[in-house]
């Protein structure tokens, strides 16, 4: 004999779906900051990293033509990184015994980042939204 099956206790209701919708929303809504936080986070560790090459090339620079790099004269960000590039702004300030090398935000979402000849860092800070 083969059991009754009722239609009615067939998959879910309509109720039961939106509670589950709205469960992982707030799970996503609760998520997004501190993704969206540590994400920038590597983003400004990557960007720094750039900086740090960028630096190399001006000492190497330096040891061949007596002089620092101006800004046409070193690889370009989406050389270096591309999410990077697609984030800051270069900015290249030399002459023929120092030089300062800045990394903008146009977004003013992440800090500004600088670093100079002597490797000495600097980062200004991000407006509050």
């Amino acid at each position: 004999m083969l059991p009754k099956h009722n239609s009615l206790c067939d998959g879910f209701t309509l109720i039961e779906l939106l509670a589950v919708m709205a469960i992982i929303a707030i799970l996503v809504a609760l998520a997004m900051p501190s993704w969206r936080a540590t994400s920038n986070d590597a983003l400004i560790h990557q960007a720094k990293l750039v900086l740090q090459r960028l630096a190399i090339r001006q000492h190497r620079f330096l040891r061949g033509h007596g002089r620092f790099a101006q800004q046409d004269e070193l690889p370009s960000l989406d050389a270096l990184g591309g999410s990077v590039a697609q984030r800051y702004e270069l900015q290249v300030e030399s002459g023929s015994s120092h030089y300062l090398l800045r990394l903008i935000d146009a977004d003013n979402e992440l800090p500004d980042l600088m670093l100079n000849h002597l490797g000495q860092w600097g980062a200004s800070e991000v407006a509050p939204p």
